[in-house]
């Protein structure tokens, strides 16, 4: 049986219902893979001696810059799900009103180069606005106390706020700028993985295809199914709402999960080169090979 580990980009949230159903279903016992589920908060990309990494396209491009050998190899949403979030009382409703507000960030250079141009295309200075560094884990306790707006994942952290009741105001970057429906949340893969288990990729691959088709299909039923292996803390209504959410933008137009559009990919690529967060392109910065055809 073949090990093979898998870093979430978060602690387990329903972005990761599909990875989670194949555990709880058995799917990979069956397809003779033995795989261990990691997730924890955190804000740069590590793998922790993982086989495959969760998190977004950029700092999958950036870690590839510092000499980590990554490559995509799956896309968890057919559409980028990620925006800024703000109490609706802030009054933060397009980009350029973050100025002189509050804004939650990470360290990498690509945070700032991906804001800057949001901010500056919408007319607003990017330099007005208060940085504050932290990597969010208390959506709640965090939007008007140490802090007026955060990107978010709107899956998530929007129906936490909604849950609690506060009143937000939310823009997706990819409807203000289309670089920024880039392949968000993602996955990628070791070059050693890649290398020397091809065919166990492949078979990994095949059994999260198939789980994703069942939580697009009935997202209540799957989300419920995985109840245990999620936060305690969230409620069911929660949950059951942040996956109807999801389940219309999991699958392509094929009906297939995780293939990575080359558009999506390159122009977010090709952004961060014009603004020097990575040197230049590379080969392979991604592949859809070890997908069935």
């Amino acid at each position: 049986m073949d090990k093979l580990k898998l870093v979430l980009d978060w602690f387990p949230n329903t972005n990761h219902t599909g990875y989670l159903l194949a555990q709880k279903r058995g799917w990979f016992q069956e397809a003779n893979l033995d795989v261990e589920i990691f997730g924890e908060v955190h804000g740069e990309m590590e793998l922790h001696g993982g086989d495959f990494v969760c998190g977004p396209e950029i700092a999958m491009l950036e870690c590839r810059e510092r000499g980590i050998n990554l490559t995509g190899i799956a896309v968890m949403t057919q559409k980028c799900d990620s925006g800024i979030v703000s109490l609706k009382e802030a009054g933060i409703t397009r980009p350029r009103e973050l100025e002189g507000k509050r804004l939650t960030h990470w360290t990498p250079a690509w945070f700032h180069a991906a804001i800057r141009r949001v901010v500056e295309a919408d007319g607003g200075d990017y330099d007005k606005i208060n940085l504050v560094n932290l990597d969010v884990g208390d959506i709640v306790a965090t939007l008007g106390d140490v802090a007026d707006a955060t990107w978010v994942y709107e899956n998530w952290e929007n129906q936490v706020l909604l849950e609690a009741g506060k009143e937000i105001n939310y823009f997706n970057l990819g409807d203000v700028d289309p670089i920024f429906d880039f392949c968000a949340p993602a996955m990628a893969a070791s070059e050693e993985v890649l290398r020397d288990r091809p065919d166990a990729v492949s078979r990994f691959l095949k059994v999260v295809d198939r789980a994703y088709r069942e939580v697009a299909a009935h997202p209540e039923e799957t989300v419920m199914e995985v109840r245990d292996m999620l936060p305690a803390d969230a409620t069911e209504s929660l949950l059951i709402r942040s996956q109807k959410h999801l389940a219309p933008i999991l699958l392509d137009k094929e009906g297939r999960w995780g293939r990575i559009d080359a558009q999506r990919w390159n122009r977010m690529a090709d952004f961060l080169v014009e603004c020097g967060v990575i040197s230049g392109r590379t080969e392979r910065e991604f592949t859809n090979e070890y997908f069935e055809a």
